[in-house]
């Protein structure tokens, strides 16, 4: 599948390196719904002070060129992912989150490497993403998984923070 339609297929079973097993499905907008409120609770969004209803509001949106992808883990939906796929010759990891209990699984490693081999079967030369200099944790996932920082953006979401933008190429040729 190429173009804005990929990353929208049924559900995909994966596994990550820890065993646990779990699925990627299109998030419904009541899922959207539901997951608001417990992600907004959780940090780094806690700490911007994300309004629970943006965040469902977001989550529930039907969006062309976003697509939505919920975390089925053990029959309950652990967190979601928001991904444009076409975005500066790749995709870009609008939203990753998952709740506590789906956390330190290797789900998110698992994830990244799913979204990665459908880039490459499409032939994208990058996959982008952006954190808060705040969220340790997700930068040191983007940098395991071989994202490298790209650019500071100062102060986009607030004057005293600043967000990091990541890029992984997939492929690179270089000039003679």
């Amino acid at each position: 599948m190429t173009g804005a339609e990929r990353f929208t297929a049924p559900a995909s079973a994966l596994k990550a390196a820890s065993g646990t097993s779990f699925r990627l499905a299109p998030l419904s907008p009541q899922e959207g719904q539901t997951l608001g409120p417990q992600i907004a609770a959780m940090f780094p969004w806690s700490a911007y002070g994300y309004p629970a209803s943006a965040l469902s509001r977001f989550l529930a949106a039907a969006e062309p060129g976003a697509s939505r992808l919920g975390f089925v883990v053990d029959g309950e939906l652990a967190g979601c992912a928001v991904i444009r796929p076409i975005w500066l010759r790749g995709p870009y990891l609008n939203f990753l989150a998952l709740l506590p209990a789906a956390q330190r699984r290797g789900i998110g490693g698992a994830f990244l490497d799913w979204m990665e081999s459908e880039a490459r079967a499409a032939e994208d030369r990058n996959m982008w993403v952006a954190a808060s200099e705040i969220n340790a944790g997700a930068i040191r996932l983007y940098e395991r998984y071989g994202f490298h920082k790209t650019a500071v953006l100062d102060a986009l979401v607030y004057d005293d923070r600043n967000e990091v933008l990541f890029r992984k190429r997939l492929s690179y040729v270089p000039r003679e």
